[in-house]
């Protein structure tokens, strides 16, 4: 259910950072990435008993949500190296960045103690950190305390300025949604960081979220700027950290809030929890899964301190596990909890944005344009299925290991049928349709976790899962399979005339259960017998 890879984000926001250069350094990462022992998983999570851990067997289907990072190896004093989430390299050591401000990059430790906040500063440092007097809970787990001072404010934009304007070219953008932001740690203010995360923000982590923050030792640090002539606010998102550090460091500006919704794991994770209002020098924190997204500025400029700490040790965790599933709550949201990118119903509640209105709020367009795509297609691939196929009826025809003659006459078959069941239900533009259709023709990616979860083992097998509702259904048939076949099962299905089977019961389970009816039946009075339907034989499924 792993596998080791990198993951390389190719996009950039201008021409100029389609760079020779650059791209040889992503190569060159990603080849590193490609040698490196990382366990990652490649799409589901790990395949736990059913009964044990997760409470539904939906979680079994739902996708890790990883935004695409640089990973690459970066190399220590003493020449170690090491696997880094997000490594972009550091231009200072480099010898290609000359600062502004020397103070910022030499004698950190105690540079820093000044331009930390004298109450954050004391909670911090104090034999036993206490932060009660220091945290202001703007919301359940959003929390915001005064951490710089005006000082270091002013120094970090002098020193922004001074490197997007000298060293342009050497410099990438942190993530795909920000255009205009700047990497802390590639600029040279990695050690400067690291100081601030395992000195200072530790004791405040640890308390706060102590399973998140546990083993945390590694950062990603960034600047984001929204001005109303660039990027103009953020969609609605959730971070690819376990915990988020949001510091203001100016300009001047109006608007541009924060919007907090829910945890993705809640079943109200869209909708408005609280809205937070910046004011420099002062940071908010929170875990990296609460759902959150920049309002639109009105006028000025804003720019923010924003620091991603990621725990390996939470990482391996099952809780992480668990934690970065979305709920399927169908609960109607607030319109200013959805997401372009993310929601695939957004157009449900909101008209679709303009594709400028779409990048000035940070919207990943080809995560968008292959989700619609994928929308337009009558039959999926079940080795790499959306994430639909958790909350929506899926119709999953299992082809491994025939003959190719015999797997495209039965892919055309449910092509057949898929075109007249999506004719007959309408498609809405935006919007998946209610009964999707996979297939199955190697044995790779989720295809053996789906085949395990719908209790099959021979090829043919056809069979409709509706993992939201814990419920499968087998096809029984001792004729050939061909279209007619599947239309007609389709057909009962969507006339309620299947007899489901709870997912995570096995078809030896539900065989012994038979049995055991039979001799209930048996030992029972006749007239109780034919009185009750529950005695009579199910329409239960074998494999075909």
């Amino acid at each position: 259910s792993s596998i080791a890879f990198g993951v390389m984000w190719f996009s950039r926001p201008t021409q100029r950072r389609h760079s020779f250069r650059g791209r040889l350094r992503e190569v060159r990462a990603l080849a590193l990435c490609a040698t490196a022992s990382l366990s990652v998983p490649l799409l589901l999570p790990r395949v736990l008993p059913l009964g044990q851990s997760f409470s539904s067997p939906r979680y079994l289907l739902a996708r890790q949500r990883h935004p695409r990072a640089l990973c690459a190896m970066s190399s220590e004093a003493g020449g170690k190296q090491e696997v880094r989430k997000h490594y972009f390299g550091d231009i200072y050591r480099a010898g290609r960045y000359k600062p502004l401000h020397p103070e910022l990059f030499e004698n950190q430790r105690e540079n820093l103690k000044r331009w930390l906040s004298p109450t954050f500063l004391t909670a911090a440092t104090a034999e036993h950190p206490d932060f009660k007097d220091v945290l202001r809970e703007e919301a359940p787990g959003v929390y915001s305390f005064e951490m710089f001072n005006l000082e270091f404010c002013n120094l970090l934009l002098e020193e922004i300025d001074h490197a997007q304007q000298t060293a342009r070219e050497a410099l990438d953008r942190p993530n795909g949604m920000n255009r205009y932001g700047v990497v802390l740690n590639q600029m040279g203010l990695e050690p400067l960081i690291t100081i601030l995360q395992q000195e200072y923000l530790m004791p405040l982590m640890t308390s706060l979220f102590p399973t998140e923050s546990k083993g945390c030792e590694d950062h990603h640090c960034f600047i984001v700027r929204y001005r109303a002539d660039e990027d103009v606010g953020l969609d609605m998102h959730e971070d690819d950290s376990d915990i988020t550090l949001n510091a203001c460091l100016g300009k001047e500006f109006t608007g541009a809030t924060l919007s907090f919704c829910g945890l993705v794991t809640d079943e109200k994770h869209r909708k408005l929890q609280h809205t937070y209002t910046h004011e420099k020098g002062r940071a908010v924190i929170h875990l990296g899964r609460h759902r959150h997204g920049a309002d639109n500025i009105e006028s000025g400029e804003r720019v923010n301190f924003i620091l991603w700490s990621v725990s390996e040790t939470y990482r391996n965790s099952q809780a992480y596990q668990l934690h970065r599933l979305r709920s399927s709550n169908a609960e109607t949201p607030d319109p200013i909890c959805l997401s372009y990118t993310h929601d695939r119903d957004y157009t449900k509640y909101l008209p679709k944005p303009t594709k400028s209105e779409a990048l000035s709020r940070g919207v990943i367009m080809e995560v968008v344009e292959r989700r619609l795509d994928m929308y337009q297609r009558p039959v999926l691939d079940m080795a790499r299925p959306i994430e639909e196929i958790n909350s929506v009826p899926s119709v999953c025809l299992f082809l491994e290991g025939l003959p190719p003659y015999r797997q495209h006459q039965l892919f055309q078959n449910l092509l057949e049928v898929a075109n007249e069941v999506h004719a007959s239900l309408g498609r809405v533009d935006g919007q998946v349709p209610a009964i999707i259709f996979f297939v199955a023709l190697q044995p790779s990616g989720a295809v053996p976790q789906v085949r395990e979860m719908s209790a099959v083992t021979a090829s043919p097998s056809l069979v409709i899962l509706d993992v939201d509702g814990e419920k499968r259904y087998r096809l029984e048939s001792d004729k050939d399979l061909d279209a007619a076949e599947i239309r007609g099962f389709v057909a009962a299905f969507r006339e309620g005339k299947l007899q489901a089977e709870p997912l995570g019961s096995s078809p030896e389970a539900e065989d012994n259960a038979e049995v055991k009816r039979k001799q209930s039946a048996e030992e029972a009075p006749a007239s109780t017998e034919e009185a009750s339907p529950a005695k009579a034989r199910r329409s239960g499924c074998t494999l075909l």
